[in-house]
């Protein structure tokens, strides 16, 4: 987590490090109170600690995505198992982090900006357990598919599963980022880049009609190809959920109804 070095005007004009809130040990020295300093650094811990969670649980479930997407273009049905092994720690992190920010929540009474930096946080984690359930699905139809076929529905839409697991993922690792950073902006690029994705969800779900027209007999692996596509423009649906929550935190922006 990078350690944000920029100054803003404090009360009076004088610029302290953003990072900085009056009663910090920064400013007891001069005056403040220590029984408040200390209340501060202990809510920031918290609030710290809940991001790095949030930030290790992003990072396992784009591994997921990749790996479930690679084990089905490969037919790799190790990887597939790998994926499906792990989904216990996604939720085992949900958990955790849906159980510390209750506690936070109940123990430092946090003021608004921090309640809302709380909540967001154990809501991010919701979509991030749902991200591996996508995943999991993925592995699943590996796993069902078996060898690759003579004509095979997966390789016939390949290009647009790789483009879209990519920007499913970078959407994904960029809202992660935005929380962890608190930067709006970025948020509201992964907003921006949902459309693209549901562009190649609906030009890959073309490739695969026309496909099945010619030869009904791959109607079975090509429907679990239609499910991986649409779980990977789900991925991208709770990306776009982990950045509203961000604008939230923010800016007090009230999140639309998560996209399911």
């Amino acid at each position: 987590m990078e350690i944000d070095e920029r100054v803003t005007p404090a009360a009076g004009g004088k610029a302290v490090p953003s990072g900085t809130r009056p009663g910090t040990a920064t400013e007891l020295h001069h005056g403040g109170d220590p029984v408040e300093g200390h209340t501060i650094r202990s809510v920031d811990q918290s609030l710290s600690s809940l991001r790095n969670h949030v930030v290790e649980m992003g990072g396992l479930v784009i591994d997921q995505v990749s790996s479930a997407v690679g084990s089905l273009l490969d037919r790799d049905g190790q990887l597939a198992e790998l994926v499906v092994s792990r989904e216990p720690m996604v939720n085992d992190y949900e958990a955790r982090l849906d159980r510390d920010s209750l506690t936070f929540i109940a123990l430092q009474q946090p003021v608004a900006n921090d309640l809302r930096a709380a909540r967001a946080i154990a809501r991010a984690g919701l979509e991030l357990e749902r991200v591996g359930d996508e995943a999991k699905k993925i592995a699943r139809s590996t796993m069902r598919l078996g060898g690759a076929l003579a004509h095979d529905p997966v390789l016939a839409v390949a290009r647009y599963l790789r483009h879209m697991a990519g920007l499913s993922t970078a959407m994904l690792r960029s809202a992660v980022r935005a929380l962890d950073e608190a930067d709006p902006e970025l948020a509201r690029e992964v907003l921006a880049r949902d459309k693209e994705l549901d562009l190649e969800f609906a030009t890959a779900l073309r490739q695969l009609m026309s496909f099945v027209i010619e030869d009904q007999k791959f109607l079975k692996p090509t429907i679990d190809t239609i499910f991986a596509l649409k779980g990977l423009e789900r991925v991208g649906d709770h990306a776009k959920n982990v950045a509203e929550q961000v604008l939230y935190m923010i800016e007090g922006e009230r999140p639309h109804k998560p996209t399911a």
